[in-house]
């Protein structure tokens, strides 16, 4: 089916339009893609509709000929439970990101359609349209509608990752951490057999990197700063959302995990920096600070906890992992509090 070159009938531009105004208004990518899944399922005629999105375990996003072997495909918008599953196991899907052009096709519960989403260079997510109707949607108007809808999410994505290690930036993370935060409901990570009711948030900080920069200057210290986010991409789950908060601190949001392997897991990370051989560099390491993140307790409240950790961390010797509700229990800190709209870090 080429969707390139089929003509546009003229009572359908309308309908299209509107729908074009309605993905450009919005400025959040989740709203984006359920704003454009409600303009799908108002002017095509198909049993189901879906976005799908890809990854793999490094965390890159596009996908073409080169690099489908590990490639993972998700429902963002299904259930909690449902997990990724290689996109080899669809043929449809997997010929739609190889050739990097829509696939269609008659099944016994009528004609599936297969739509590329574009990232910067190749496929980044797929539409996938069940139970089509022929005669009842125009492919080329289709088309063009999801090629909008690329180029606004490519906009929408520009906004929130740092240009230098490709993590979230700081701009993003509030709103993020708000989403994190008031999920009601939480999924049992497989390893975790215990304390699996909240999420957790740590703030990470290269120890001494004023040092790098005052020997090497600040190009190589930009060089250390993307090696070591590379560190965490490879560390830390797909699932997790990855940070450069600030200068040398970074933050990790640990998804469905428990505090007690949420340590575990932050000091596994901080022996592999402590291991890693950067260029011209003796060892590096990091300091880390880790709190619970519930739904009772506001971002600026989980982000205090984590840094008054951190910085307990960092005044007893550096690397190390400090857990702020550990810390507690031993009295070695005293709880953040909130006084008549004042932080009260100490």
């Amino acid at each position: 089916m080429d969707v390139t070159t089929a003509p546009i009938p003229a009572p359908e531009l309308g309908r299209y339009l509107d729908a074009i105004v309605e993905l450009t208004r919005h400025r959040d990518p989740q709203e984006l893609a359920a704003a454009l899944l409600k303009a799908l399922r108002a002017n095509v005629a198909a049993q189901q509709v879906r976005l799908l999105a890809l990854s793999n375990d490094n965390r890159v996003t596009e996908f073409n000929e080169s690099n489908l072997q590990n490639a993972m495909v998700s429902d963002p918008s299904g259930s909690d439970g449902e997990k990724p599953r290689p996109l080899g196991d669809d043929a449809d899907l997997l010929a739609c990101v190889r050739t990097q052009s829509s696939v269609s096709k008659d099944t016994s519960g009528g004609r599936r359609a297969v739509f590329p989403i574009f990232g910067m260079h190749h496929v980044q997510g797929l539409v996938v349209l069940e139970g089509l109707r022929d005669g009842l949607v125009s492919p080329a108007l289709l088309d063009k509608l999801l090629r909008v809808y690329s180029n606004q999410l490519f906009i929408l994505s520009r906004g929130e990752v740092d240009p230098l290690t490709g993590l979230y930036n700081r701009q993003s993370f509030p709103e993020r951490m708000r989403r994190i935060a008031s999920r009601g409901r939480t999924i049992r990570r497989a390893s975790d057999e215990s304390d699996t009711r909240h999420h957790c948030f740590a703030l990470l900080d290269i120890d001494f990197f004023k040092q790098v920069n005052d020997r090497f200057g600040h190009l190589y210290g930009d060089e250390v700063l993307l090696l070591f986010a590379r560190l965490m991409v490879r560390s830390f789950r797909h699932d997790d959302l990855l940070f450069r908060y600030g200068g040398e601190e970074f933050a990790v949001v640990l998804v469905n995990v428990g505090l007690e392997n949420a340590e575990r897991l932050l000091d596994r990370f901080r022996a592999g920096v402590e291991a890693y051989s950067f260029p011209q560099l003796e060892p590096k390491t990091v300091s880390i600070g880790v709190t619970a993140v519930s739904a009772e307790r506001d971002v600026d409240r989980i982000v205090m906890r984590a840094d008054k950790a951190l910085y307990y961390a960092k005044n007893h010797g550096r690397n190390r992992v400090g857990c702020y509700e550990k810390l507690i229990a031993e009295g070695r800190l005293e709880p953040v509090t909130m006084a008549e709209g004042k932080i009260e870090l100490f």
